[in-house]
């Protein structure tokens, strides 16, 4: 690691320091450009560097220190493994009529939509779950003028 110098710091800040020569040795090419344009922002950066020059450069050597300890952190290599989750087996997700008998709690008048919004069903299991329900008495299908279907589990 290249390690600045207070020493060198300051001697660029007294010859050099009105058009920012400190601030591009400490890579605040930013800073440099402005001193370069306001002289030393019309001298009150230029004065206030004297007292926080040293810092300046104890800051920028242990920001240099941290990544250069980055760097060897990042030269080492994690390995990484993906282990798919185990595929679920028969039993653990709730039968369609289930989910839709546990919907119709909340709200007891259904279409397919509301079926198939709020469940994991699609629209074929939705629609074959819902007839079978029809067909054991547990809900009346409606069908409406225009032809939608609504299931009553009232």
């Amino acid at each position: 690691m290249n390690e600045k110098s207070k020493g060198t710091a300051y001697l660029l800040w007294f010859f050099f320091g009105l058009i920012g020569a400190h601030k591009f040795y400490l890579e605040r090419i930013g800073m440099g450009i402005l001193y370069i344009f306001t002289l030393g922002i019309f001298g009150i950066g230029w004065f206030i560097d004297l007292f926080t020059l040293s810092h300046q450069v104890e800051v920028y050597n242990a920001m240099h220190r941290q990544a250069a300890a980055g760097n060897v952190n990042q030269q080492q290599q994690n390995i990484v493994v993906n282990v798919p989750a185990p595929v679920a087996t028969g039993g653990s997700k709730p039968s369609a009529e289930k989910q839709i008998l546990t919907l119709a709690a909340s709200k007891p008048t259904l279409t397919v939509k509301d079926v198939m919004a709020k469940t994991t069903l699609d629209i074929e299991e939705a629609e074959a779950a819902l007839k079978r329900l029809v067909a054991r008495g547990m809900a009346k299908e409606l069908v409406s003028s225009e032809g939608r279907s609504t299931y009553d589990f009232s």
